[in-house]
């Protein structure tokens, strides 16, 4: 025979195993589309949930902390991501995707087509090429749609003549337009990324329907090396999205924030708040 003990927590524990079921299925099938900028530390990673239930993440940070990041959103039974965005291959932006590779099953995989000759890019480069992905290198601008979502990728671009095309500025740019939010995410653009994106999609600096975008994440984690004023201004951002984690060189630049606050942006910092997300309903 059961004690009452005994019998109060088999309920106890059916209540909580209800409990974690319903958190686990709510993930699963919220249907709304998100973008969540998730606080991985000094490196950038973001997630998209698009309305159709189909995941994409931009960006995987410096190492697996990604991985509990992503346990926060994604059930725990749903083990894909059906695109990985490598906006370029500096540790602080793909470090993290090595064990994403190793934890979810990845459907696409889009790049920018810079390689490194070194140990862990290596290792980055098998576990893709194992992992049976279709790949994708962006070279020209285009324009697809995910459950409802538009997407322009805007970068890289033959036609994008950058002065000083190192890795940052060869980052991949691309604006995601829902219903009425509109996002501009940059990777590490630099302001020779930034003018040379205003030279090719703007016909004036006050007419850019290409790029302007309600949210800004804001360029190189606000270092003082990105977010030009004219390109600031150009974009006219509501919110500047900071990714960003305790770091040496100064991110981000307090010129930058001012350049944020003079064009009426309201600044929001994962360092200081977590992970970010914006949400827009069904």
């Amino acid at each position: 025979m059961f004690s009452k003990f005994k019998i109060i927590l088999i309920i106890l524990a059916i209540i909580v195993a209800t409990f974690f079921i319903y958190d686990d299925w709510q993930k699963y099938h919220d249907k709304n589309f998100q973008v969540i900028f998730l606080n991985i530390g000094q490196g950038d990673s973001a997630l998209i949930k698009f309305r159709n239930g189909e995941k994409m993440l931009v960006d995987c940070g410096p190492n697996n902390t990604v991985l509990a990041r992503l346990s926060t959103y994604l059930s725990f039974f749903d083990r894909t991501i059906d695109y990985l965005v490598v906006t370029h291959p500096d540790l602080d932006h793909y470090g993290g995707c090595v064990d994403v590779l190793r934890r979810y099953k990845v459907k696409n995989i889009i790049e920018n087509g810079d390689t490194k000759n070194d140990s862990y890019f290596r290792e980055w480069q098998n576990l893709a090429d194992v992992e049976g992905a279709k790949r994708f290198i962006q070279t020209e601008r285009h324009a697809t749609e995910i459950g409802g979502t538009k997407i322009d990728w805007l970068a890289p671009d033959q036609g994008v003549i950058v002065d000083n095309p190192d890795s940052n500025n060869r980052s991949i740019v691309f604006k995601l337009t829902d219903d009425k939010k509109s996002f501009l995410l940059t990777g590490d653009a630099e302001m020779p990324l930034e003018n040379a994106l205003l030279k090719k999609y703007c016909a004036t600096l006050s007419a850019c329907p290409a790029l302007q975008s309600e949210y800004l994440k804001v360029g190189h984690h606000g270092s003082d090396s990105s977010s030009g004023a004219e390109w600031l201004s150009t974009i006219a951002p509501k919110v500047g999205i900071v990714s960003v984690g305790k770091n040496k060189f100064g991110h981000p630049s307090l010129r930058v924030m001012r350049n944020l606050q003079r064009v009426g942006a309201g600044i929001l910092r994962t360092d200081e708040i977590g992970d970010i997300t914006v949400n827009t309903a069904i």
